[in-house]
């Protein structure tokens, strides 16, 4: 039985221990994580409960038809600073169905807002109850792998639903087939801007007289947001050879790849994501035309099957391979992955092609894992995550109460400052005011939920186990209160890590 084994367990490869839970997987710690790689039959109740993607598309479309705005208006709206347009300070633009005194800003978070709190909430009410952490720890993972941010106005309904419906089902299957799920989700395509992507030769861009004046005013040529963003951010990573004109030429090669509108009801219940995969169209009258190479290859495939063909390659190059494998020993290893690590994972992931149950299993059984020393901070999402499973879920926290809470901390929920995703090394996290917000909440925690009944070294035990250290155990044990002792165990630099 080894209790540092089991708290490496549960606080590095997973959300944190729950009281009790240390003792419990201490017999076999790796073999209690590698139970928890297997697929997810249906996603757990507060997800499910989460609108369908075409549901909350359109919500975000009614929404703005109720301002007396079009689709075609939607791109003007985003402000990088803020999200809406109005957050910087003042509309960009007008919108003549507003009520007087009622700002675009205040306008969208009233209607929206409420679904963005219900994802936020959903997403941490998991994280704290689960019984297998380790594979919401991946899907964290890949969520911010492929990441969609809800600072575009247009893809913020749809951001906390992207990871229900494309990455739980997928992340300890196949790397090809997230990749192909999430390139045709209408979320990425709105949000990296490929549903008003047009080929240059395409039949729209020689006849633009075809479409209706609103559809004019979007598809104005081609755009490569995706198409980089795949190379560089989700396949072969920067630095890998790739050149602009790969960039060009995959941009072209998935042209055509938008969402469908549809007409009537919507579905209102969620489902794992087969009403984002009945919103996916290719519309072949925006495909550029004929063959494309990319990285040297050839693609003479019509229509669909061309970008499918492009992805499926790009999901097996050895450049793949190693750069996730490095990203995947950044997060649970160390900030500089130790390069035989990274190896053995991109060996995994090629011999496989691309097979993440295998992947995760044997991150599982990598030695450098295992150390005892904690090398990364916690981000702030997993401080609260960590924090809450510690306290035994016994502090609900609401959909708000976290929006506002992690935004003070630097990480919003489904809020990633750019399509890179939220940083993984601890530098990001590390700084004065940071590390103060953290010790601000810990202390009004504590004071909120301390009484005599609480026993704070107790709570810190369970939590931590041999890695906490004499010094911090001493400490909560000579608090003034228990309110004092639960605090200086929030604080803890051990508890911080991972």
């Amino acid at each position: 039985m080894s209790l540092l084994d089991a708290a490496i367990a549960a606080n590095r490869f997973g959300l944190g221990a729950r009281p009790g839970e240390l003792r419990a997987i201490a017999g076999d710690p790796r073999g209690w994580l590698k139970a928890q790689i297997a697929p997810e039959t249906a996603p757990p109740a507060p997800l499910a409960a989460l609108p369908s993607t075409e549901a909350a598309t359109g919500a975000f479309n009614r929404w703005l038809a109720s301002i007396g705005l079009t689709p075609a208006s939607a791109s003007g709206l985003y402000d990088k600073r803020g999200g809406v347009a109005a957050m910087g300070g003042g509309a960009a633009m007008g919108a003549p169905g507003l009520p007087p005194g009622v700002s675009i800003e205040q306008s969208f978070a009233r209607t929206l807002g409420p679904g963005y709190a219900q994802a936020v909430a959903a997403r941490m009410d998991v994280a704290v109850s689960t019984e297998r952490p380790y594979f919401e720890r991946l899907v964290r993972f890949w969520g911010n792998h492929f990441t969609l941010s809800a600072s575009k106005p247009n893809a913020f309904p749809i951001a906390g639903i992207f990871e229900r419906d494309v990455v739980r089902p997928r992340c300890t299957g196949h790397f090809r087939d997230m990749l192909l799920a999430s390139c045709k989700h209408p979320g990425m395509l709105i949000y990296l801007d490929n549903y008003i992507s047009v080929g240059p030769n395409s039949v729209i861009a020689r006849n633009p007289a075809l479409l209706p004046p609103y559809l004019r005013e979007i598809l104005k040529g081609l755009n490569e947001n995706l198409g980089r963003e795949i190379l560089e951010l989700h396949t072969l990573g920067v630095r890998s050879g790739y050149t602009q004109a790969d960039v060009t030429s995959l941009a072209r090669i998935i042209t055509g790849w938008m969402v469908r509108q549809r007409e009537g009801p919507e579905r209102m219940a969620g489902g794992g994501g087969d009403d984002a995969s009945s919103m996916f169209i290719f519309r072949s009258a925006a495909h550029e035309p004929g063959a494309q190479t990319l990285l040297g290859r050839t693609y003479p495939q019509a229509g669909l099957a061309q970008g499918e063909a492009a992805l499926g390659d790009l999901a097996r190059h050895p450049a793949t391979a190693h750069f996730i494998a490095g990203k995947l020993v950044r997060h649970f290893v160390a900030d500089e992955p130790p390069p035989a690590a990274v190896e053995r994972i991109a060996a995994v992931f090629r011999d496989t092609e691309g097979d993440l149950g295998a992947v995760a299993t044997a991150l599982v059984d990598l030695p450098e894992a295992w150390a005892p020393d904690q090398r990364k901070f916690k981000p702030p999402e997993d401080y609260i995550t960590s924090a809450l499973r510690a306290m035994g879920g016994r502090v609900p926290l609401t959909g708000p109460q976290l929006i506002a809470l992690l935004g003070r901390m630097g990480q919003r929920p489904f809020y990633a400052p750019g399509p890179d995703g939220w940083a993984d090394i601890s530098g990001e996290w590390i700084s004065p005011d940071a590390v103060w917000k953290r010790v601000e909440w810990a202390d009004a925690l504590a004071k909120g939920v301390a009484d005599a009944k609480i026993a704070p070294a107790l709570i810190a035990q369970e939590a931590l186990g041999p890695t906490l250290t004499p010094a911090t155990l001493h400490a909560i044990t000579l608090a003034e209160s228990p309110a004092q002792g639960l605090a200086l165990f929030l604080t803890a630099p051990e508890f911080q890590r991972r």
